[in-house]
């Protein structure tokens, strides 16, 4: 008989996706005792990386790994052994499952899926378990992926169609839209809250995101109240329509700068696959673990502690670092006893792991250092920082010009300088001579028409917000002043992300309700206590950097940023690019070797 059970973790928890998720894992791997195999999908091998390791996985008697999609042949028979299935429920896994069930290669399955069933699906187990293998049968949240603590992503590259009308949606957009829904369902589930809902009213897709997932909340709160809390937490629904320039951006702090220059994939680098600074010949000599990296502030306390650093700072606390190791290494060879010498031998496993992420993070600021000097960011970047920040028309022209001219400067760089000037003078006429000079630079019509696909994205008419305070006069103003949250420490990082408006809205109570309407779902009036940000189109890891820094502030909510891929400026353009397919433009920005400055090419 099967036994069917749903819900989130039973210890209650801050905004922390991390420790729900760790006490999801730690349940299912203990409660089955014994020597175990542990089946995985392609999405969970993913999602389980990220919190566990695969040597943390092999000390609870795991066995062997497999993967659900493997081909049948490869599979052994293993009927002395118990399983472990923990897979996302969608209509492929979910047959696999039944084939699985009916070869009978286990002795015992426990069965956890990442999200809800039908009732239909779990009678088709039933049938299929004539033997009654299936001992537990389980609906769990972990239907997302965690970068730390504050931040999940859905890994969502794209979900561009679903700004189109919901009237012209396809079944692809409804199946989008649907994954969406059940991701961020079930990160909120996880923390056993039940949400008000604030959208964004001048967008389509989070209105329908919002009323839709108010109703399922409402009927899973129904089934199991003694599983959430009512709290004074708060859902705000984003549209990244509202915000294109944070994603354009070149970035000066440690985590941003790494995604944006090199890229990270579920907390990995891989330098081969970015923008190498190191010659060819090296980099292929050299082996996948001098390649590769893993970027985690909960396995690495450096990162944990310089994540935010601005690049200066940086360096001097690798230096620093670099001061440690050497002195811990030291001490390690002056024994004048046997006492000297147990705690020598004590310190080598700590010793070698310093020395591991200081090779390791020595080799990612050396990369991006190299990689600041050879596409000239620095200059780059103060001239974004200025469009981006103040309104100079005429200087901003003249500066944009100049980069234009500027031979060292590469094209992809201008191009995305265009983009901006765009962005924040839209109908200023100079825009399609800057395109003439782009084109006589040898760029494609087609990677120009870029410059307009972002405008329709995401221009003045698309916008319900003061994106760069243009507006009215007290926005222009506020200028002036310094942001509540941060101070400005220098002219590369002077930016701030629109958010943090709204953010600052909703703590003086000063959000306006039509703008921002809230759902029937668990309303109330008091200053929210916890904010989870979900930000439809994607987020960035500038943003991650504000949620992470507020965070850490006092007496501020506990807030938790989440969005449906974390973008770079080249994963966001290629988003960009399905626009083109909408219109038969065929145009692709090559995100996977983004040291190529031919970034745009005809299929």
């Amino acid at each position: 008989m099967i036994q069917q059970t749903r819900g989130a973790p039973q210890k209650k928890y801050t905004l922390n996706l991390l420790n729900s998720a760790t006490d999801y894992i730690d349940r299912i791997l203990s409660e089955v005792s014994g020597m175990k195999c542990l089946i995985l999908d392609q999405e969970t091998i993913g999602i389980i990386s990220l919190i566990y390791s695969q040597s943390q996985i092999l000390k609870k008697d795991v066995y062997l790994m497999e993967k659900i999609e493997a081909d049948a042949s490869t599979k052994q028979k293993l009927q002395h052994m118990k399983v472990i299935f923990l897979i996302r429920p969608t209509q492929e896994n979910q047959t696999l499952l039944l084939q699985e069930i009916k070869d009978k290669r286990f002795c015992e399955y426990y069965i956890f899926f990442t999200n809800t069933l039908s009732n239909f699906y779990i009678e088709q187990l039933a049938e299929a378990d004539g033997s009654d293998l299936i001992k537990q049968l389980q609906e769990i949240y972990l239907d997302y992926y965690i970068v730390q603590p504050d931040t999940f992503t859905l890994n969502l590259p794209s979900t561009i169609s679903l700004t189109k009308s919901v009237s012209q949606w396809n079944s692809k957009d409804e199946q989008l839209f649907q994954r969406v829904l059940e991701g961020l369902s079930a990160a909120i589930y996880s923390l056993r809250r039940i949400p008000m809902i604030r959208y964004q009213g001048s967008s389509e897709i989070c209105a329908k995101l919002a009323q839709r997932l108010s109703q399922t909340m409402r009927e899973e709160y129904e089934q199991s109240q003694s599983q959430f809390m009512l709290s004074n937490c708060l859902l705000l629904i984003l549209d990244r329509r509202e915000d294109p320039a944070t994603l354009l951006l070149n970035q000066w702090t440690y985590q941003a700068m790494l995604h944006e220059l090199i890229g990270i994939q579920n907390n990995r680098i891989d330098i081969r696959q970015g923008q190498k600074a190191l010659n060819q010949a090296a980099s292929i000599n050299k082996t996948d673990s001098e390649n590769e990296f893993v970027i985690s502030s909960a396995l690495d306390d450096f990162f944990a502690e310089n994540e935010y650093s601005n690049f200066g700072e940086l360096a001097q606390n690798i230096k620093d670092f670099i001061d440690k190791v050497t002195q811990q290494k030291k001490e390690t060879v002056q024994i004048n006893s046997l006492e000297d010498m147990q705690k020598a031998v004590d310190k080598i496993p700590e010793i070698r792991k310093m020395s591991g992420n200081l090779s390791k993070h020595v080799a990612l600021s050396c990369e991006l250092s190299k990689l600041v000097e050879e596409r000239q960011l620095l200059k780059v970047s103060k001239i974004e920082q200025d469009i981006v920040c103040n309104e100079a028309k005429s200087e901003h022209q003249k500066a944009v010009f100049q980069m234009l001219e500027d031979r060292t400067i590469q094209t992809y760089e201008k191009l995305k300088l265009v983009m901006l000037y765009a962005l924040r003078y839209e109908n200023c006429d100079k825009i399609s001579r800057m395109k003439d000079v782009l084109r006589d630079l040898g760029v494609k019509n087609n990677s120009l028409n870029l410059i307009n696909h972002l405008l329709d994205y995401s221009g003045k008419a698309r916008r319900q917000g003061d994106l760069f305070s243009d507006k009215n006069i007290f926005s222009k103003a506020q200028q002036k002043f310094k942001s509540v949250f941060k101070d400005v420490p220098n002219i590369y990082t002077q930016h701030q992300p629109y958010f943090l408006t709204i953010l600052e809205q909703i703590l003086t109570n000063k959000i306006k309700e039509n703008e921002f309407p809230s759902t029937n779902l668990n309303q109330f009036r008091d200053r929210p206590s916890e904010i989870i940000i979900f930000y439809v189109g994607g987020t960035s890891f500038e943003e991650v950097k504000e949620i992470g820094l507020l965070n850490k502030q006092p007496n501020q909510p506990n807030i938790l940023l989440g969005g449906t891929y974390i973008h770079n400026s080249r994963t966001f353009l290629a988003e960009i690019c399905q626009l083109a397919y909408e219109n038969n433009i065929e145009v692709v920005v090559d995100k996977s070797n983004p040291r190529n400055d031919n970034k745009f090419h005809k299929f």
